[in-house]
């Protein structure tokens, strides 16, 4: 391991020692010295702390300055000696943002994280905590094992005391919340420790749980005064060191220190994502008023994904976003079953009758017959959204061969539903219809929602659909096909699909049963829809990763969401069109600003306008043949380029990679070409192209659109230009915008 301020390229960093020495402990109980006094005030005496990043992240604590764990590559560690004979106390302060991850996985298969521990598998102690927020001590002693679990599962988004013990004297081991006991063992004999010869460590298992290049099972979470001493202290004395302070809200302490991702290049500032680790499809967009709620697809432990949560956040004007604890997690109703237990899978969030709040949800579980897949349903009664009770399953697959991510909306004085599915020859919808959304029987399965074979791209399942009016009488039915003939890099590849067509209230005919691309060029997925109080659909997608895992390992993120897109249906009656949200012009800085006309052709460029930039170029007279567009994300020396232009002879966008990294961790095709559409769209006249580290939303003509990745890694790689093969007129005009950061 090295230090973490030469961390350069390497993923861990090593040890940290010497800057300071022991901090005094709060309130403490007995005379003995600590073995082990983590105040976290002045740095590091004799421990090690491992980060992914470029140094450990600080946060305010109980008191003063406490440590935050990233969930999946940090930690702290440092030597400790037990006696067999005396026993210890382990005690600190922690405040969990989530559970930690696991396998998808039966619970007997789940390898727990470690608050703290000093184990091995037969030796020492570990106090830890599972997915489902059971948590426990085993204690091994030279008797065998000694085992206390609390019956009330671990409190999340609060600093909590947290305590155990154990006394070889008389073979009791003790668990303790805030200075409670909570779990005591039964009367045994007296049985000496095993102590264990490995390093004390906070946030890492002694047993890691492995999934491809990622360990899923730490800590996301913040610590403050560690101790470890090496007597079982008394009751009264744990409860007098827990009521030393009075602790405040955890939640400045489990914000994600800016300085995490300080020098990220590739980390968008003004998109909104989660504050760390992985995202996939947001869902539930949903307006209350005048604040939006999107809730999505979190994994907030690591960027990888597996027992996914729903993340919330929320916004005034879709730009500016506001981080709120995690809505739904996975949960277990009895000691090892529970109907969400493997995720909670996307769906769709709506304002339901009364003004509460309704969250619809794929939940799957390891049951052969109990809703698996199910559709559960979630209610919330707060204006915020914040609190949420789950109702349960609703429905199963039944008539499908396997179905997941439901929309929802209100017609006829009734709820209607429609499922993603795979219909064993093609991909399609499950349709459904409830009367009374307080019986949860009332779902009742329809005739099909459309004639899926004639639509379908030789897909396995469509997932995340959407269905709204869009017009005078008609409707957009908008899908995302996976598996079969589709796939990520392939042809066809996997993106967004719709159709405009007719709703008679029971069957959805399209005009066209051809489906067509949401994007001109694939890259942004999965949106989800909500209308402004204006009436304006407005769509919100996911913009994927196009590296490796170990690039995403090494970055601690995955994944961010697209800009906000208004929907319309264009004069031909066929097309969707997509413009940027006007609000996003508040992003806009005056300062740098350019306004210039370009003349002649080949490259010519417009400015440095940094990593964050709008840049609308408009050509007075649209080149009849050749190429014509844009160059971003350049450096000076023109190493690092990515070119964006219109092949006019073929009447296709074309985005060019080949050049836009030195990376060698960029996957996919490096030049993707897409039919544009002349007739519905107009010549391409205006490139307007947002800019964000590496994610870049297209507008053309404010009709068409697309969004994709690009991860140029020179400082200097924001240079943009007009490129055209032959001669051309244009005004370009960009800004550098402001950052929004996730507050």
């Amino acid at each position: 391991m090295r230090s973490f301020a030469a961390r350069a390229f390497a993923f861990f960093a090593g040890t940290v020692s010497g800057i300071g020495g022991v901090q005094p402990a709060i309130g403490q109980p007995v005379a003995d010295r600590p073995a082990l006094d983590w105040s976290f005030e002045a740095g590091p005496d004799r421990e090690t702390f491992t980060t992914g990043f470029p140094q450990p992240d600080f946060v305010p604590g109980v008191t003063g300055r406490a440590w935050r764990s990233d969930g999946f590559s940090s930690s702290v560690s440092a030597p400790l000696t037990l006696s067999a004979t005396s026993g210890f106390t382990a005690s600190a302060w922690v405040a969990l943002e989530s559970y930690p991850s696991g396998y998808e996985t039966p619970v007997a298969d789940m390898i727990p994280a470690s608050l703290m521990q000093q184990a091995t598998k037969n030796d020492g102690f570990d106090i830890y905590v599972t997915p489902f927020g059971r948590w426990g001590m085993r204690v091994s002693t030279r008797s065998g094992a000694v085992r206390v679990e609390a019956k009330d599962p671990f409190p999340l988004n609060a600093w909590t005391h947290v305590a155990g013990s154990y006394d070889p004297a008389t073979g009791t081991a003790v668990l303790y919340r805030d200075g409670v006991a909570v779990a005591e063992s039964s009367a045994r004999r007296p049985a000496p420790l095993r102590p264990a010869t490995a390093a004390f460590a906070i946030a890492r298992s002694w047993r890691p749980a492995p999934l491809g290049v990622f360990n899923i099972n730490g800590v996301n979470g913040a610590y403050d005064d560690v101790r470890v001493i090496g007597t079982a202290l008394a009751p009264d004395q744990v409860a007098r060191m827990a009521d030393a302070v009075t602790p405040p809200s955890a939640r400045p302490s489990l914000t994600v220190p800016a300085s995490r991702f300080a020098a990220d290049l590739q980390r968008p500032r003004y998109h909104a994502l989660p504050p760390a680790n992985w995202t996939n499809e947001p869902h539930g967009l949903v307006r209350r008023g005048d604040t939006w709620h999107l809730f999505y697809q979190r994994t907030p432990n690591g960027p990888y994904k597996t027992l996914m949560t729903w993340g919330h956040m929320k916004s005034d004007d879709l730009v500016h976003w506001t981080d709120l604890p995690i809505a739904l997690y996975p949960e277990l109703q009895t000691r090892d079953f529970g109907f969400d237990m493997k995720g909670i899978w996307s769906g769709d969030v709506v304002n339901g009758p009364g003004g509460v709040g309704l969250a619809f949800y794929t939940s799957v579980n390891h049951s052969p017959n109990f809703y698996n897949p199910g559709i559960s349903m979630a209610i919330s009664e707060d204006a915020d959204l914040l609190h949420w009770r789950k109702a349960g399953p609703l429905i199963d697959r039944t008539g499908v061969a396997d179905f997941r991510d439901p929309y929802v909306w209100f017609e006829g004085g009734e709820a209607r539903m429609i499922v993603g599915a795979a219909l064993g020859g093609s991909g399609g919808l499950a349709y459904y219809r409830c009367a009374d959304l307080a019986d949860r029987r009332c779902w009742k399965r329809q005739p099909d929602f459309a004639p899926f074979a004639k639509m379908d791209i030789g897909s396995e399942i469509w997932e995340m659909p959407v269905f709204e009016k869009i017009g005078a009488d008609k409707y957009i039915l908008e899908v995302n096909p996976i598996g079969g003939r589709v796939s990520k890099y392939g042809d066809p590849t996997t993106r967004a699909v719709y159709w405009i067509g007719k709703w008679d209230g029971i069957r959805f005919t399209p005009d066209d049963v051809t489906p067509r691309m949401l994007d001109v060029l694939p890259g942004h997925l999965s949106p989800t829809v909500e209308r402004d109080t204006a009436g304006r659909l407005i769509g919100i997608g996911i913009v994927d990763e196009r590296r490796t895992p170990e690039a995403q390992l090494r970055a601690g993120w995955a994944h961010t969401f697209s800009l906000p897109r208004v929907w319309r249906l264009m004069p031909d009656g066929k097309t969707l069109g997509q413009s940027p949200l006007p609000a996003l012009e508040k992003l806009r800085r005056t300062e740098g600003a350019v306004d210039r006309m370009v003349a002649g052709n080949g490259d010519t460029a417009i400015g440095d306008l940094g990593r964050m930039a709008e840049v609308e170029v408009r050509f007075d007279t649209p080149a009849a043949t050749g190429q014509y567009g844009v160059t971003l994300a350049a450096s000076a020396d023109g190493r690092e380029r990515t070119r964006l232009y219109y092949d006019a002879d073929r009447r296709e966008m074309v985005l060019d990679r080949r050049s836009a990294t030195l990376a060698t961790d960029q996957e996919g095709p490096q030049v993707q070409r897409g039919a544009y559409d002349e007739a519905a769209f107009g010549k391409p006249a205006t490139f307007r192209v947002f800019v964000d580290h590496s994610v870049v939303d297209v507008f053309v003509n404010d009709a068409a659109a697309f969004s994709f990745r690009v991860y140029p890694t020179l400082p200097d790689a924001s240079h943009v230009g007009v490129l055209s093969t032959g001669p051309v007129s244009a005004r370009a005009r960009a800004w550098r915008l402001a950052p929004a950061p996730i507050g």
